[in-house]
């Protein structure tokens, strides 16, 4: 597997919130993270600025900022995927309760089923939960911390919403859920306190396949055996 993940963020803002995985990726696997935003949001009068609080909490998660290329976003897309290969893609889930986060996944599947091939995609969540999740990732040491300071380079969004204040809150619910979602019903929760769920699976042949059984990620080996499983 290629060492690089590919976060397509429907907004500036989502490479923070659902990036918990690709800063475990970075951090202990050895990847190398690039992050898109496939759109600046609705406001254009505020789409300067996000781009560059973008650029601001990218440069604190050590991940790798990169333009929406010309034209249709699928081809747009289609074209990331062609230059960067990334071993794992990271996308909305087709059900997130945001439209925007919505159409991403649609634009994204169009552009996997374009390029052809086999794709590592892990699905995210926010708007809306996954039904069936197969990951939960634990954060350590530091990350929520690490998480949190990134999302607030987005001054414009956390003064009319303060999701870095409110990120713990959710993750603490995602290991309640995700206990017995990616566990098994009546399953113990992991000891943890904070997490976010994914769904991972494979795009190849217009058709989704499964990935690796369900997981909880808690510690490096874990995240280790997790990727060789992928290979």
């Amino acid at each position: 597997m290629k060492r690089l993940g590919l976060i397509l963020a429907p907004h500036p803002d989502d490479e923070c919130i659902t990036g918990l995985l690709p800063l475990r990726l970075q951090e202990e696997a050895g990847f190398t993270i690039c992050a898109v935003p496939v759109t600046l949001g609705s406001n254009r009068a505020r789409q300067a600025a996000r781009r560059k609080e973008f650029i601001a909490a990218c440069a604190v998660l050590g991940f790798k900022p990169l333009a929406m290329p010309s034209g249709a976003p699928e081809e747009a897309i289609a074209k990331l995927l062609c230059r960067w290969q990334p071993g794992i893609l990271l996308m909305p889930h087709s059900r997130d309760g945001h439209p925007t986060h919505r159409q991403v996944h649609r634009w994204g599947v169009a552009a996997l089923d374009a390029v052809g091939g086999s794709w590592r995609v892990v699905e995210t969540e926010y708007w809306h939960p996954l039904t069936r999740p197969n990951l939960l990732v634990a954060a350590r040491g530091g990350q929520l911390a690490r998480l949190r300071r990134a999302l607030a380079c987005h001054v414009g969004e956390i003064a009319r919403n303060d999701y870095a204040a409110r990120l713990p809150a959710w993750m603490s619910d995602n290991v309640r859920r995700g206990a017995e979602l990616v566990g098994a019903p009546g399953a113990a929760a992991p000891r943890v306190a904070q997490a976010t769920l994914y769904r991972a699976r494979i795009r190849a042949g217009g058709r989704w396949q499964p990935a690796p059984r369900g997981r909880f990620i808690v510690s490096r080996q874990n995240l280790c055996d997790w990727l060789a499983a992928w290979d």
